[in-house]
């Protein structure tokens, strides 16, 4: 039997992959492509958009922007932009700080560590899902800002950073659910 009919974790995580290596580069290909031959006195760094494209750039500018300010009003107003300056981990070294966000996110917490800064990491890991809206609407005026642009550079430039708040937000949201993970293995840990 096949090892991810099994398991489907396995098997979603393919999916991810071939979202994220093929998929991906096939839209920002494809986008790239339409600047090129759809745009009227495209230069390599500025363009003449169509209507549709500068008003869809546009559109999606703004509601990026919509998205992070609301996301923003939202941290602040919750108390999670003040509950992280206030952490216990603030004023660790960045070599701890890995040391513990490697044992959070493995699930193995070492046996001279701090249970106090392990159960403070994981709470940080879900409670910073907030990020992943954050990326979602600079993603959003990314891309809008490509239409708006309609040139191969933005497309270029575009592309790259649709990548990395693409696997930002993958990577937020995955710490945060080891981090619910690890506090539903040690609830020991909370009350020391």
């Amino acid at each position: 039997m096949d090892e991810t009919a099994t398991n489907p974790d396995r098997s979603g995580r393919r999916l991810r992959l071939i979202l994220a290596f093929v998929l991906l580069p096939a839209v920002v290909g494809a986008l790239a492509v339409g600047v090129a031959m759809g745009g009227r006195n495209t230069g390599i760094f500025d363009g003449d958009p169509p209507g549709w494209a500068s008003n869809l750039g546009l559109v999606l500018v703004i509601l990026g922007v919509i998205v992070e300010v609301a996301a923003a009003v939202w941290v602040v107003r919750t108390g999670r932009y003040r509950s992280a300056r206030h952490s216990p981990l603030i004023g660790l070294g960045w070599s701890r700080r890995r040391r513990l966000d490697r044992q959070v996110r493995r699930d193995a917490p070492e046996a001279d560590e701090d249970p106090g800064l392990l159960v403070e990491t994981a709470r940080q890991f879900v409670n910073q899902r907030y990020f992943a809206v954050l990326c979602a609407g600079l993603l959003m005026t990314s891309v809008g800002q490509v239409f708006v642009g309609f040139a191969p550079f933005h497309a270029m430039i575009g592309g790259l950073l649709l990548v990395l708040w693409v696997v930002l937000i993958v990577s937020v949201v995955r710490n945060a659910r080891r981090g619910e993970a690890f506090l539903r293995a040690h609830p020991d840990l909370r009350g020391r």
